[in-house]
């Protein structure tokens, strides 16, 4: 088993996994988004999507551009 790069995985190591945030859902109590991944998977490309995981386990890596920005 290898990730994208061709790099072994083994139990135990840590990943990141890059998605963009598809949906924003936030009350009082929690923040939660839906997210898609960057990358497709192996064999059919696809891209995979996790729903409702918890702000407090994301970190952002990068902001999306604001509207009207070209870059």
């Amino acid at each position: 088993m290898h990730d994208r790069n061709g790099t072994p995985l083994k139990v135990g190591d840590t990943v990141l996994i890059p998605a963009k945030i598809t949906q924003v859902s936030a009350t009082d109590d929690y923040c939660n988004v839906g997210l898609e991944s960057v990358h497709g998977r192996r064999p059919d490309g696809l891209k995979e999507t996790i729903y409702a995981i918890n702000t407090g386990v994301v970190v952002l890596h990068e902001a999306a551009p604001k509207s009207g920005d070209n870059g």
